[in-house]
C-alpha cells in the first residue's frame, strides 16, 4: 500500500508547490488527503497536530484584526515613518527589527499577521516600497523563529516530541537565529537595493495620547505577547495561553472584531500532513553527529520543508530523529530551509494571503539561495556551540 500513499503525496505537494494561492490547488490537496485516509492513513494524528495551530492562527489573526481597527497599526506606522527621515532603507531596517521583536514575542505566524497591515499603510500612506519591506518580513520571520522555542511552531513540535528543554533551546539555537536573519536582511537589502535606494516622503509624527480603542489593544497585544514569552519556560505550549490572552481581548473590547479562521491554510497543511505522514519513513539518525552530519541534517530537512511545507515535516522529522544536535540542526532546517520556495513556509504562505494581489512573488532562484546560506551560518554556529 505504500506506492498510492507516494502517488497521493507527490501529487499534493506539486500542486501547491506548482500553485500555492490557487483555490484548485488546495482542493487537490484536500482531494488527495481525503483519499488517502481511504488507503489507511491517519486523520486523528493530523487534527491532534492542526488543531491548535489553526487555533493560534485564528487567535493571531484576529489580534491583528484588533490592532488594525483600534488604529494602532496606523500610528506606528506612521512613528516608523517618522523614525526613517525619507530613508528607505533605513524604513527598511526599522521594520526588519520590529519584526524580529514580534517573532521573540508572538512567533514567526503572529509577526507575520502583525506586520502586514502595517506594511500596507506604510506604502500607501508613506509611499513606501512594499516589496522589499514584504520579502524582509518573510526571511526575518522565518530565521529569526529559531532563536527561542515559542518563535516556530515547528520549534514545539520537536520540543514536545523529543523532550527538549526550553532554556536549552534557547542556549543553542539564539546566536544561529540571529546570525539567519542578518543573512537574510542583506540578501534582500542587495536584491531590492534600487527600490531602497530611492528617497521616501520626510513624515512627521505627532505625539498624541492614545485613545481608548489603542490602549485596550496595546494591553491585550502585550498581554498575548508576554503569556505567549512565558508558556514555553513554563513547560507549556504557547498557542493556548496565547489564544487566552486574545479572547480576553476580545470579550472585553466594545466593538469585537470578527473570528477570523484561515481554513485556506488549515486544507493546505491538514492535507500536506496527511499524505507525508502516511508516507512513513522509520530511519534513525545518531543523537551524535559532527559537522558534516549536521550540515547534512539541516540540508535534507530543509529541503524537505521546501517542498512538503515545514510543519508536516516536523512531525515526520520526530520520528527520525532522536534528541541532540540532530534535532537543533532539523530545526535549523525547519525554519530557514522552508524559505526556499513560497509554500515551505506557514507564515509565507498567510504573509501572501493576507497581503492578496499586492504581494509580490517569493522566487526560488532568490529565497533558495538565501536559505542555503542561512542555514549554512546557522548549522555551523550550532556545531560551535555543541
Amino acid at each position: 500500500m505504500l506506492i498510492p500513499h507516494i502517488i497521493l503525496a507527490v501529487i499534493a505537494v506539486g500542486a501547491l508547490a506548482l500553485r500555492p494561492r490557487s483555490a484548485r490547488a488546495t482542493l487537490l490537496v484536500a482531494l488527495a488527503g481525503a483519499l488517502d485516509t481511504l488507503f489507511g492513513a491517519s486523520a486523528g494524528a493530523t487534527f491532534a497536530v492542526i488543531a491548535p495551530l489553526i487555533a493560534f492562527l485564528a487567535a493571531a489573526l484576529t489580534l491583528a484584526a484588533l490592532v488594525e481597527r483600534s488604529g494602532l497599526a496606523e500610528r506606528g506606522a506612521s512613528a516608523l515613518a517618522a523614525s526613517a527621515r525619507g530613508s528607505a532603507l533605513l524604513l527598511y531596517l526599522l521594520v526588519c527589527a520590529v519584526c524580529v521583536l514580534l517573532t521573540a514575542a508572538v512567533s514567526l505566524d503572529g509577526a507575520v499577521v502583525l506586520m502586514i497591515p502595517l506594511l500596507v499603510t506604510l506604502a500607501r500612506r508613506f509611499g513606501a516600497p512594499f516589496a522589499p519591506l514584504f520579502l524582509g518580513t518573510i526571511v526575518v520571520a522565518n530565521a529569526a523563529s529559531i532563536a527561542v522555542p515559542q518563535g516556530n511552531p515547528t520549534n514545539l513540535v520537536l520540543i514536545n516530541r523529543l523532550g527538549l528543554s526550553a532554556a536549552a533551546f534557547l542556549e543553542h539555537m539564539l546566536a544561529p537565529g540571529i546570525a539567519a536573519a542578518a543573512i537574510g536582511v542583506v540578501g534582500v537589502a542587495l536584491s531590492e537595493r534600487r527600490a531602497l535606494a530611492a528617497p521616501l516622503r520626510v513624515a512627521t509624527h505627532q505625539r498624541r495620547p492614545l485613545s481608548a480603542a489603542e490602549r485596550h489593544a496595546a494591553i491585550s497585544l502585550a498581554l498575548a505577547a508576554l503569556v505567549a514569552w512565558a508558556a514555553p519556560l513554563a513547560g507549556i505550549a504557547p498557542w493556548w495561553p496565547f489564544c487566552g490572552a486574545v479572547v480576553l481581548g476580545v470579550m472585553t473590547c466594545r466593538e469585537r472584531p470578527r473570528l477570523i479562521i484561515p481554513w485556506r491554510i488549515a486544507v493546505q497543511v491538514g492535507g500536506l500532513l496527511i499524505v507525508t505522514h502516511a508516507v512513513g519513513l522509520t530511519v534513525r539518525v545518531s543523537a551524535v553527529a559532527g559537522l558534516p552530519g549536521l550540515l547534512a541534517i539541516a540540508a535534507c530537512v530543509g529541503a524537505a520543508s521546501a517542498l512538503a511545507n515545514n510543519l508536516p515535516v516536523s512531525v515526520c522529522a520526530t520520528g527520525l530523529l532522536t534528541a541532540g544536535a540532530p534535532a537543533y540542526a532539523a530545526s535549523v532546517g525547519l525554519a530557514i530551509g522552508s524559505l526556499a520556495t513560497p509554500q515551505g513556509s506557514v507564515a509565507t504562505l498567510i504573509a501572501s494571503q493576507l497581503a492578496g494581489p499586492t504581494a509580490p512573488p517569493v522566487r526560488v532562484r532568490r529565497f533558495a539561495p538565501l536559505a542555503a546560506a542561512g542555514t549554512l551560518a546557522a548549522t555551523l554556529l550550532l556545531w560551535a556551540n555543541f
